[in-house]
């Protein structure tokens, strides 16, 4: 079932001569505009990654993901919906984060008809304390995130265009531990990074240093 977010995002992409969930073959596409197919994913690639294949190849495809800049968290009664208490997060969102999820389908960048659209957002993260969420909340539930403003957008055609998005000073050719370092990033996080930009051509391994691969942009 869309949440919110993904139905808030549906609506911006279709705007007002676009249709949402359109039936193309044995695929549903969240927006079709002018031609162009959008696909909202606010998590796992995995579960998009063979419709955006199959989709690709008659139609352009934009994979959008909303990545939180700002987060406030609210906790509402599970009895009344009521808000009860807000706060805001301490973590901020980068365009970086898309790794964590296009690891799982980095050869599809590769077609000429897919492309991604990272959308920075600020976003509201609704929960509850009804005991039936996981214990890493404490029993609090996640029940969805809504989409309070759209701040910007990042578009990248090709597997070339991701690199802009490695840090600055970052040597040539660089190790995921200084990929992590320059970046400001965890290391789980580096280690995506350069595995899809890698797997979707963006760059290639030319040797190791001690136990380090090396990677270098490709031409």
């Amino acid at each position: 079932m869309p949440t919110e977010l993904h139905l808030a995002l549906q609506q911006h992409y279709a705007g007002a001569d676009g249709e949402i969930e359109v039936d193309l073959g044995r695929y549903r596409a969240d927006v079709l505009r002018g031609g162009v197919i959008y696909e909202v994913q606010t998590g796992n690639f995995t579960a998009i990654r063979d419709k955006v294949k199959s989709l690709a190849r008659k139609h352009s495809v934009v994979v959008v993901y909303p990545v939180p800049r700002d987060k406030l968290i609210v906790h509402i009664d599970p009895q009344t919906g009521d808000e009860l208490r807000a706060r805001k997060s301490p973590k901020h969102g980068r365009p970086v984060d898309i790794f964590d999820h296009l690891v799982n389908m980095p050869t599809a960048i590769r077609a000429k008809n897919v492309a991604i659209e990272i959308v920075i957002t600020i976003q509201r993260e609704i929960r509850q304390d009804d005991g039936q969420g996981s214990w890493r909340r404490k029993g609090i539930s996640l029940v969805g995130h809504e989409l309070v403003e759209l701040l910007e957008t990042h578009r990248f055609d090709g597997p070339r265009d991701f690199l802009s998005l490695l840090p600055e000073g970052l040597p040539s050719p660089f190790t995921v531990g200084e990929l992590a370092q320059m970046g400001r990033m965890r290391r789980y996080l580096a280690g995506k990074m350069a595995y899809a930009l890698c797997k979707m051509g963006a760059t290639k391994k030319v040797g190791k240093r001690g136990n380090w691969i090396l990677y270098r942009a490709t031409r």
